[in-house]
């Protein structure tokens, strides 16, 4: 046996490296990843450690089989690595193209010796070995893209600079610079032990770094899948409290609408049947053949008259009422002046109750900032109740004055009547009961229909209603109705006319 030279040497080092790493890379990777694309890159990596060894070894097999078999084994090689590649890469492997490509280049290197100039099978061979490692490594470049290896793009590097390698060895081996058997100066012999183990280690772990850049881009798809699925039944568990919420919103706004409409069946019926029963009584006296007929007549029929307003009061209530509750628009509070609109609640009382009635203004301005029909609604409202409630001998205190930090107007209703009992507390939902139960001698307990449109009145110009006990008796009705700017002040006023207790 003749003694090998470097290069040969080289060779078969290089070939025994690719094929223990070709094993170890299947002994890590087979039950990480497919099986297909790594049985073609492991068999591919094995045949590129078989043909490099027969290249150091040509007497391993009689007639000069060693070197064509070499170079089927390395085209061998090339062509399943760059399948295992094309599965990677999600592309067809097309394995009728690879195996004629395969067998056309086998052709190509046996008819080659045929070729008159001498060489010319070492050119045409070298030839395609650097064909298929610039196709080899074009599509390790692009599986480092995909992928997002960089691993990738330096198995390209690797195999491009074993391309010019060759080619750079053919040709001047083919020039006769340098001897073709092998027996070069040491820079040949370092660089080919150089690129041999290069090519051997980088190549294997190349496509372990190209694997497990694969797995973790799965595992990042995977927890991206996990968070948009996360987010998405968030998005639905959301979606569903905010339908409940609505559900519940409109199960209360139902509720709350059949108690109004309770409470407005009893407040009308109540008035209509005392309208009735006044009328009667005058169409009675009317009959009877008296003197005194036209008087008491003219009181029966006053009588129905007072009754009638309340019914009226009380169709205001319920028209303000659906408007309160039905309408969402933002409200219009233009400045409006205060001495009419005061006039015009007052208005609303019967004769009787307006004589009962005094006014008195603190430092206020002539105009606030309000929705002249829901505060006269209110305001009158309050008085009413406080007729109502209060006892017989009831008057009324209707107190105008201005707050200054916040700014706001604050119209206070004041009786002198009965009271609340000790300890209650006022209810402000419509036939809400306050706390605790009325007793003997005190206003009622339960909230009407007026109260809760006093209420809404507030809640819609942004203020607030308080309903306080009055010492030693009675009962204060305070509204509170912010302001954004204040006009200056005026002089206090003193009521001039005593009937309407108005300036």
């Amino acid at each position: 046996m003749l003694p090998l030279s470097p290069l040969q040497l080289t060779a078969m080092v290089a070939g025994v490296l690719y094929g223990m790493l070709a094993i170890t890379l299947w002994v890590l990777l087979r039950r990480r990843h497919a099986a297909q694309p790594l049985s073609l890159w492991v068999i591919g990596a094995l045949l590129a450690g078989v043909g490099l060894a027969l290249l150091g070894a040509p007497e391993w097999l009689p007639g000069g089989l060693s070197p064509g078999l070499a170079f089927h084994c390395l085209m061998g090689a090339f062509v399943l690595r760059i399948l295992a590649l094309r599965h990677e890469l999600g592309r067809p492997l097309q394995l009728a193209r690879a195996g004629a490509s395969w067998a056309l280049a086998g052709a190509v290197h046996q008819l080659a010796p045929l070729l008159p100039p001498p060489g010319s099978q070492l050119a045409l061979s070298a030839a395609l070995l650097v064909v298929a490692a610039l196709v080899f490594a074009r599509h390790a470049a692009a599986a480092g893209r995909l992928l997002g290896a960089r691993i990738g793009h330096g198995l390209a590097a690797t195999e491009c600079l074993l391309a010019l390698a060759i080619a750079l060895r053919t040709v001047a081996a083919v020039a006769g610079w340098a001897p073709a058997d092998g027996n070069g100066g040491a820079l040949d012999l370092a660089l080919a032990v150089g690129l041999a183990v290069l090519t051997a280690v980088f190549g294997n772990l190349g496509y372990l770094g190209l694997v497990l850049g694969r797995s973790r881009a799965a595992e990042r798809a995977a927890i991206a899948v996990q968070w948009a699925e996360r987010l998405r039944r968030e998005a639905a568990e959301d979606r569903a409290a905010s339908l409940r919420d609505l559900l519940h919103q409109r199960d209360e706004l139902a509720a709350e609408r059949d108690q109004l409409l309770k409470l407005l069946a009893h407040e009308i019926r109540q008035p209509l049947h005392n309208a009735s029963g006044a009328l009667q009584a005058a169409r009675a006296v009317l009959v009877e053949p008296r003197q005194d007929v036209l008087p008491m007549a003219a009181e029966r029929l006053q009588r129905a008259q007072g009754v009638l307003a309340d019914v009226r009061s009380v169709l205001d209530n319920t028209l303000a009422a659906a408007n309160l509750l039905g309408g969402d628009d933002a409200l219009c509070v233009p400045d409006t002046p205060l001495l009419p609109l005061i006039q015009l609640a007052l208005g609303d009382l019967p004769e009787t109750q307006r004589r009962l009635v005094r006014v008195h203004w603190q430092d206020l301005p002539d105009t606030a900032e309000l929705e002249a029909g829901l505060v006269r609604l209110a305001l009158r409202n309050l008085m009413r109740n406080a007729f109502t409630h209060g006892g017989p001998a009831v008057s009324v205190l209707v107190q105008c004055e201005r707050q200054t930090k916040p700014p706001a107007l604050v119209l206070s209703v004041v009786d002198d009547g009965v009271g609340p009992p000790p300890g209650w507390q006022p209810a402000l939902q419509p036939g809400a009961q306050a706390s605790p139960a009325r007793t003997a001698g005190s206003r009622p307990a339960a909230c009407g229909l007026g109260l809760f449109i006093v209420r809404e009145v507030m809640a819609r110009h942004g203020g607030s209603l308080s309903l306080q006990p009055r010492h030693p008796h009675g009962m204060v009705a305070r509204m509170v109705f912010p302001q954004h700017a204040q006009a200056p002040a005026t002089s206090p006023r003193t009521p001039r006319n005593p009937q309407w207790g108005l300036p």
